[in-house]
């Protein structure tokens, strides 16, 4: 080893030059390039395959031509960049083997709005969505050009959901999971929202016994609900109407305008219960200057008990018949028969019916079949 070298050796190396030294090693590494994020950075060349980016990283990055928009020659990408323009990118992959980044433009507008979305949630914002069409559970929709789901609890609507497809609706982001893939929204709250003011003003105005109009926007299997001047009242099946009916939707739809009663008002939770059937006459007090003991009538059955059957005798009344002696599936739901009227106790809602056949009885029936009790059942089940 010649002396100038050993010289160099021992040479110190002032604290100022080491300072210097690691504030640019900690420049080199200042940008944070992390997969699956954005960076900024400036173009530093063009190429046929695509673009070359400083990113401030370890090394550079560069975005391959299917990664830049409207892009497919050196010339396209000419006539759009230039040497020095800085930008935001999205960082596909970290090729250490190569020394590069794979970078995206194209995705770029993708990410920002993930952050717009959850920045909308944060901040409990109102956002437009365009309804995409009808999916099990609810209605698919874009927001930002994200696609998302609006559940059926979470939407407000006066139409049917598979008529729905390209409207544009407000909605409130739920829940935003960008790494799953997920996007929640509610029109509901969006809407409920919009109308607070409204529904303040309406809920002190209103009163039990009152008559109003709204129109149905939402069906569900327990009732319908009614927008009332901003509310959402509930109308119950019970309240529907004084027919026995298994659903809502038996007589009711979306964007239906009715004129209901008021039956309740609860204004802390800000929620009104409906009855649409009370704003007929209750068919049970006529039921006494219709029909007599003795009278013979044909009656639909509507239900079956243990030992006997609800039959609608006029719309809105049901009686209860026992089987008689005569095997319960002989009476098949929604069919006729012809009857005789027992007993009526209108006050209580009871009327009592006889199965009357031309027919007789076959030789050794049964005349208690099934085992079942020839007592007659709570008589609730048969008041509507």
């Amino acid at each position: 080893m010649s002396p100038s070298t050993v010289a160099l050796m021992h040479v110190p190396v002032s604290s100022q030059l080491k300072d210097d030294f690691a504030a640019l090693l900690e420049k080199s590494f200042l940008s944070e390039v992390k997969v699956g994020s954005l960076v900024a950075g400036d173009i530093i060349r063009l190429e046929k395959e695509g673009l070359l980016v400083d990113v401030g990283g370890k090394y550079e990055g560069f975005v391959p031509m299917k990664e830049v928009p409207l892009c497919d020659t050196l010339e396209d990408l000419q006539a759009q960049y230039s040497v020095g323009q800085s930008g935001d990118f999205f960082v596909l992959r970290d090729n250490e083997k190569e020394f590069q980044y794979t970078l995206s433009i194209r995705r770029v507008g993708f990410v920002k709005s993930w952050e717009q979305l959850a920045q909308a949630r944060e901040a409990q914002s109102t956002v437009e969505a365009t309804i995409l069409g009808l999916t099990k559970g609810g209605l698919l929709a874009t927001v930002l050009n994200v696609k998302g789901f609006i559940p059926a609890s979470q939407l407000r609507v006066t139409k049917a959901l598979e008529d729905m497809a390209g409207d544009l609706v407000p909605v409130k982001v739920l829940e935003v999971d960008r790494q799953r893939n997920k996007l929640i929204l509610s029109h509901r709250q969006a809407v409920f929202e919009q109308k607070a003011a409204l529904r303040s003003e309406t809920l002190l105005k209103l009163q039990e016994g009152d008559v109003v109009t709204g129109e149905v926007v939402k069906v569900t299997d327990f009732g319908v609900f009614v927008d009332i001047n901003g509310i959402d009242g509930l109308l119950p099946l019970s309240e529907i109407t004084w027919r026995r009916i298994k659903h809502p939707s038996d007589v009711l739809n979306l964007g239906d305008v009715l004129s209901v009663q008021v039956l309740s008002i609860d204004l802390d939770r800000q929620r009104i219960s409906l009855s649409l059937k009370r704003m007929e006459a209750d068919p049970w007090t006529t039921v006494e200057t219709k029909f007599e003991p003795g009278n013979r009538l044909n009656a639909r059955v509507t239900k079956h008990l243990v030992s006997g059957l609800l039959a609608e005798m006029m719309p809105g009344v049901e009686a209860y018949a026992p089987y008689a002696g005569m095997n319960k599936a002989h009476f098949e739901v929604g069919v006729e028969f012809h009857f005789e009227v027992m007993s009526i106790d209108a006050p209580n809602r009871r009327v009592t019916l006889n199965y009357r056949s031309d027919l007789p009885l076959e030789e050794g029936a049964d005349s208690n079949p099934e085992g079942e009790t020839t007592q007659e059942p709570e008589m609730e089940a048969a008041s509507v």
